[in-house]
Order: C-alpha cells, then structure tokens, then sequence
C-alpha cells in the first residue's frame, strides 16, 4: 500500500510540476494582441521629431531636429525622405528612408539599407524584405535575420567584415509616454548589428589574420510605434572597441588611423514632438 501511495504521490508531483511549467512559459510568451496601421503610409504624412546625440566618450550632447515624411508610392511600396532628402540625424530616421517600406495590419516592411556606423569602413546591407516589426509575434521573436561577408581594402590591407543583422519582436504595450504626451496601443521592435573585422599582416615573411573587431554588437535600435500615429520614439546604442593588440601591430606597421576611432560609444534617441497625417 505505501509503493501504491509512493508512487501516485510521484505522478502528482510530475504533473504539477509539468502545468508550473507551462503556466510559466504561458506568461512569459505572452503578448497583448494589436492590429491597425503603426506607420501610416500616404503621401505628405509628416513626423517632427526631437533628436538627442550623446558622445559617451566624451560626455558631450548634440540637439537636432528630423523632419519625417512620406515622399511618393510605387509598385513595391512608399519612399520615406527626411529633412528634404537630406541627412538624417536620428538612426531610426536613417533606416526608414534607405528604400521602400510597406505596411499590413501586423507589419512594416523595409526593402532598404543599413549602413556600417563605424568611420573608415564604408558598405551597405541591402534589406530584402526585412519585418521591422510584427504585432501578433511573441515578445522577444526573432523576425528577420541575414548573415554575410563583405571585403574592403584599408589602406593597402585586406580587411574581412562578418556581420549579422537581426530584428526582434519587443513588447506591445497599451500605452507609452514621451515627452509629456501619452500615446495608447504601441508596438515596439529592436534592430540588432554584429560585427567582426579582421585583416591579413606580413611579419619576418609570414602572413597573419588577426582580429581588428572582435565579434561585437555595433548597433541596437529600440523601436516604438503607436497605432494610427507612427514612430514615436526610438533608442540606438553605436559603440565598439577595437582589438587594442592589432591596433598596436597595425600602428607599427605605419597605417593612420587617426582616421579610425579604436573605440566608440553613441547614444542616439529620438521622440516625436508633432505630426500631420492625411
């Protein structure tokens, strides 16, 4: 009798212990449900946007403006421009006007680029149909990924880029407040860039591939859009440090890198303070 009692006292344990579980991964994916139009897309729509730059290094903050617009629409989608097709200053300006965006009830879409934010290096990562967020997706799902390899010459050395990109669902919430104002059902995506950088030395006769980057994460934006308005705020954190060992070899060798910061760290943050939508 106490084996028969031993044993069901075993099972139930099991089974409790099995619906903790899936209680707790229950909880954890999930996710409010939204649907609607995140990033309004029609011709003249216009976001106004506060930007702050902050150089981590060297403490020191730059203020700036972004003017976001919808500038036309083609067969693959409509073509953001900011500042009238100048420079934009926030990162997330950046990335939505590098090409085409289109829009469902749950997506945005970028047919684009994202740029290398590191000086000296320069290439371009052509997004191919790249889900910038997805509101049914389970908070931390990854929605888009692309890996490559890029070479580039630096200064007569052969240099080998690796990256990995990604963009993540990050958590719908019902509402947000940015400078003062509130903003109800909104969505939020990260962008993720890892980078690793070597190179090819000759010393006494034999050549070397040594490391200039280290494999690292150079860029993560935080994205937020609030339904029927847009993009509301965005986060970037650009930073990276150099192998100080191969800096050291590359110096002695004679390369000028005084064009090359050995490390960096960039907080970009930008925040709607008005828009126009048709």
């Amino acid at each position: 009798m106490k084996l028969t009692q031993s044993i069901l006292l075993l099972f139930l344990s099991l089974f409790l212990f099995n619906c903790s579980d899936d209680s707790d991964d229950s909880e954890i994916n999930n996710q409010i449900q939204f649907s609607g139009e995140f990033l309004p897309l029609s011709i003249d729509n216009q976001w106004n946007y506060d930007i702050e730059n902050t150089n981590n290094n060297t403490n020191e903050t730059t203020n700036s403006q972004d003017v976001l617009k919808v500038e036309s629409e083609n067969a693959s989608g409509f073509s953001l421009s900011v500042n009238d097709n100048g420079v934009a200053n926030g990162t997330m300006s950046g990335i939505l006007t590098t090409g085409d965006l289109s829009l469902t009830e749950t997506t945005l879409v970028s047919n684009g680029t994202i740029g290398l934010p590191i000086d000296g290096f320069d290439f371009n990562i052509v997004l191919e149909n790249a889900l910038l967020y997805n509101t049914e997706a389970p908070n931390g799902e990854i929605l888009y990924t692309q890996s490559g390899t890029f070479a580039q010459d630096f200064q007569g050395y052969p240099i080998t880029i690796n990256y990995s990109l990604f963009s993540t669902q990050l958590e719908n919430l019902e509402n947000l407040e940015v400078l003062g104002a509130n903003f109800d059902t909104v969505t939020s995506a990260n962008i993720s860039l890892e980078l690793s950088v070597s190179t090819e030395v000759s010393v006494f006769g034999l050549t070397q591939t040594i490391s200039l980057l280290d494999t690292q994460n150079v860029l993560s934006v935080d994205a937020f859009y609030a339904k029927d308005i847009g993009l509301i705020t965005a986060n970037a954190n650009i930073g990276y440090s150099l192998n100080e060992n191969t800096v050291t070899i590359l110096q002695q060798l004679g390369v000028d890198l005084s064009m090359l910061p050995t490390s960096t760290s960039i907080l970009n943050t930008q925040e709607l303070t008005s828009y126009t939508l048709q």
